[in-house]
């Protein structure tokens, strides 16, 4: 409404503006996922604040050219959404950029015989000039970040050019698979296709500034309200390539456009809009048949499975479906029917390994060990996957899974180690030795142990692990080098769970125990 408003809009059609807007971006299949996915509230709530903040930098801002104190005024408003909106989630930054967007849009609509600088636009751009800044650093991916996402920094913003048309698309001519919460999209390793990924995304980068040197100032900012939008998440920082969520914001200023043009027609403005409405209309049946969909999990689950066969999050959905309502055996064998006909995944062979524990403990499970550390060493980095060695070493380590050793859940703790991928990762080494001190306890060999505990702890150090290790340090002082537990632990942050005061007793225990055994 206030944009309408910019625009010389009469009272109705602001209105109409304001509201067509808000039920066009509302209905938005493309959109769904951010309210349907409850972990999407960060993206909800964080794009609050962005749009409370401009709206009251527009109400206090006031004129074009107002004064000074009153532009001050303004910017200290929208600072204080803008950090609400940056705690929330980090992309809530780009309420800078989206200020200077309006800013821009203050002064073509309401100061068109002034210049376009202003304090406010001053201020913003410098905003926007130390988050380029900020963003900087993220271009220069370690070996380690690559190795986890299975592509470049180059071939994940090749893929951006493409996706930004794929995002345009699916805003405005939605296909049922586009609409899929688990869509997997690959990055293409081909160097011409690189080429001219990398070549697209720039140019749809240098699009608006384009637009805007042709002298169409509306499209140009809206343009750039929409490609600069994407700029965090889905430019080059080391995410997953696509969520649907990300266009949350960035497909405002879209919609704004085209409902401000199709309310200002002149000519044959009755078909247009009549055009509109049914095209409205049907936009909302397909949000209503999506979300319906949502609201029955397993054919939800069967559909999204079908709809994108490579995705591990579609098939892990479908199998927690299928167990809830056929059994835990159910799932394990649509599973192993899984990583043998689409797509292999470590995880999931972990996964299969547990489940095998529960439904055949006696059974001989080493044809499944071999092949998931065959899969854990030759097949891409799954963070996700470590956490089933824990789960896997419990019911081994009690006797009830007979078909399956310590030694080879050490051998799967080993294989992990073995990926520098997983190794430079603080937390996952710190729980695969720990594992291995676990095993070698279990064996009798506490020289071992107590080394692969030491070396868990210089990892990422826990109360609970420098706990055991000073207590055994007490009972085999023999194996004990309490200087390097202090060295691990003395700069660690403190851990989570953990007081500050108990980790400081700790830290006073430890250096206790050094000067006592010095005494000796």
């Amino acid at each position: 409404m206030l944009l309408a408003q910019r625009l010389g809009a009469a009272s109705q059609k602001q209105i109409a503006v304001g509201f067509l807007t808000a039920l066009f971006w509302a209905t938005l299949p493309l959109l769904n996922t951010s309210t349907l996915f409850i972990i999407q509230r960060m993206t909800v709530l964080s794009g609050t604040f962005v749009l409370a903040g401009l709206v009251a930098y527009l109400k206090v801002r006031g004129s074009a050219d107002a004064h000074w104190k009153q532009q001050l005024f303004a910017l200290v408003v929208i600072v204080g959404f803008g950090v609400l909106a940056v705690l929330t989630k980090e992309n809530g930054a780009l309420i800078v950029v989206y200020g200077l967007i309006i800013e821009l849009f203050v002064r073509i609509t309401g100061a068109r015989k002034h210049r376009l600088s202003s304090l406010a636009a001053i201020i913003f751009a410098l905003g926007c000039m130390l988050l380029a800044a900020k963003l900087l650093p993220l271009l220069f991916w370690s070996t380690s970040t690559e190795l986890m996402r299975g592509f470049t920094m180059l071939e994940r913003l090749a893929s951006q050019g493409e996706l930004l048309l794929v995002y345009l698309k699916g805003i405005f001519l939605p296909a049922s698979s586009e609409l899929n919460p688990f869509r997997h999209y690959g990055v293409s390793h081909d160097r011409l296709r690189i080429f001219f990924g990398v070549g697209l995304w720039i140019f749809l980068m240098l699009s608006p500034l384009l637009v805007w040197w042709r002298g169409w100032r509306l499209p140009a900012l809206v343009l750039a309200w929409f490609f600069y939008g994407h700029i965090l998440e889905s430019g080059w920082v080391a995410l997953e390539v696509y969520f649907a969520h990300r266009n949350y914001l960035p497909a405002i200023g879209l919609i704004f456009w085209l409902v401000f043009w199709i309310l200002s027609l002149k000519n044959n403005k009755n078909l247009w809009r009549g055009v509109f409405i049914i095209y409205l209309s049907v936009l909302s049946g397909i949000t209503w048949l999506n979300t319906s969909l949502w609201g029955q999990s397993q054919l939800a689950a069967e559909i999204w499975a079908k709809e994108q066969p490579q995705s591990l999050r579609a098939a892990m959905n479908l199998a927690y479906e299928l167990e809830k309502t056929q059994g835990i055996s159910a799932s394990q064998i649509y599973l192993d029917r899984f990583v043998t006909k689409e797509r292999d995944s470590a995880g999931i062979r972990m996964i299969g390994l547990v489940t095998a524990c529960y439904l055949q403990p006696d059974a001989d499970h080493s044809d499944r060990v071999n092949e998931t550390i065959n899969a854990i060493l030759t097949l891409p980095y799954e963070g996700w996957a470590t956490d089933s060695v824990e789960k896997l070493m419990e019911p081994v380590r009690k006797g009830q899974c007979p078909g399956i050793s310590e030694q080879q859940v050490a051998d799967i703790a080993i294989a992990f180690l073995r990926r520098p991928v997983y190794q430079e990762q603080p937390a996952i080494a710190s729980n695969m030795l720990s594992i291995l001190g676990l095993v070698a306890m279990d064996q009798g060999n506490m020289e071992a142990a107590m080394n692969f505990y030491l070396q868990s702890i210089e990892n990422s150090a826990t109360y609970g692990m420098s706990n055991l290790y000073l207590h055994l340090a007490h009972e085999y002082p023999e194996h004990a080098e309490l200087q390097r537990l202090h060295a691990a632990i003395v700069h660690a942050p403190v851990p989570r769970k953990t007081t500050q005061d108990e980790w400081d007793q700790l830290r006073a225990t430890i250096e206790s125990s050094i000067k006592s055994r010095s005494a000796q």
